[in-house]
């Protein structure tokens, strides 16, 4: 839709059973915006019935435009919209999201207005996902984001917008997001927006709901978030924070040790026996920090005068409890 004032961008790999489930809210409230909008889904190499659920809304929403890019990795997907698009103002989310049917004009609005330069909303894990165990630090690790006040707001890519001139000037880095190193695409692209200046500001409507798939909850993968989080870290870190931390294998050492001591304890109380099998904040940060520090340390023997970045926020929402 070339003169569309909002495009909201989806990037999806084989999830037809989530579209079909989430993608109606999201159109919904694009068909109803006072702003005229489409809805750009990119197939990024799916190969269950994700075209065929998407050919059946697009015959009930017109709003729906399909773009493919069979390479996978979501950033790519997302850089190669964003170059096909002409709207004024770009929403993101993802494909297992349920939206509110004012989303798109709470999120649009501040940025055609000329409010803002980028909107940073709120994202909550629907309520039938909630586990006794499941901390509000966890909780933050699959992305859920509650506050976003203040001058130099967090950023999630389940609820985020900009404008397309400030998306299209900071890219997504194509080595993080799924299909690459896991995670971390929007921590990276909210700090190149503060870097650039652009202005930042919260959403005031409501969250969206985080609708993800049970097995992600299960412990193990709950550690294989844990690991590819602190990959994910140690590559933001190099390439976009401080890059001044030393003692790097001496570090991974440390908390090597502090997880065996860790998981030692679970396991002596139970906590990862039967079908039960959880995993607590201690045990997931500590998982999380040896990879961390294992992958920053290749990273810098890989490419020891790489470019680094200088900035810094305090909103870092993904980075975790480390050091």
């Amino acid at each position: 839709m070339e003169d569309a004032d909002v495009s909201v961008l989806i990037a999806t790999r084989g999830r037809a059973d989530h579209l079909r489930t989430c993608l109606p809210s999201v159109l919904e409230s694009a068909a109803r915006s006072a702003y005229k909008s489409e809805v750009v889904v990119v197939d990024n190499g799916s190969v269950d019935r994700t075209a065929e659920v998407l050919d059946s809304l697009a015959a009930d929403y017109p709003v729906l435009r399909v773009l493919f890019e069979p390479v996978p990795g979501q950033c790519r997907a997302l850089n190669r919209a964003l170059a096909m698009i002409g709207s004024e103002a770009v929403l993101f989310t993802d494909d297992d999201v349920v939206v509110p049917v004012s989303w798109v004009d709470d999120m649009a609005g501040p940025i055609i207005s000329g409010e803002a330069d980028a909107v940073c909303g709120r994202v909550v894990l629907a309520e039938h996902l909630s586990r006794p165990w499941l901390s509000p630090a966890l909780r933050v690790c699959l992305a859920e984001l509650l506050d976003v006040s203040g001058t130099k707001p967090g950023m999630v890519g389940a609820n985020m917008a900009t404008s397309l001139v400030a998306a299209r000037a900071v890219g997504f880095d194509e080595e993080l997001g799924p299909g690459a190193r896991g995670f971390d695409s929007d921590v990276m692209f909210n700090l190149r927006l503060k870097s650039q200046g652009y202005r930042l500001v919260g959403s005031v409507g409501p969250p969206v709901e985080h609708h993800l798939d049970e097995s992600r909850l299960t412990y193990e993968s709950m550690v294989d978030l844990a690991v590819r989080g602190g990959r994910s870290h140690a590559y933001l870190w190099h390439h976009q924070l401080d890059t001044t931390l030393g003692y790097l294998r001496l570090r991974w050492l440390r908390d090597r040790s502090r997880l065996a001591v860790v998981r030692a304890r679970n396991r002596s109380a139970g906590r990862l026996g039967g079908a039960a099998r959880t995993i607590d904040e201690r045990e997931f940060f500590l998982t999380s920090n040896v990879a961390f520090f294992q992958s920053l340390w290749q990273i810098r023997a890989q490419c020891p005068s790489s470019a680094r970045g200088t900035a810094r926020t305090h909103s870092l929402v993904g980075l975790g409890r480390r050091l």
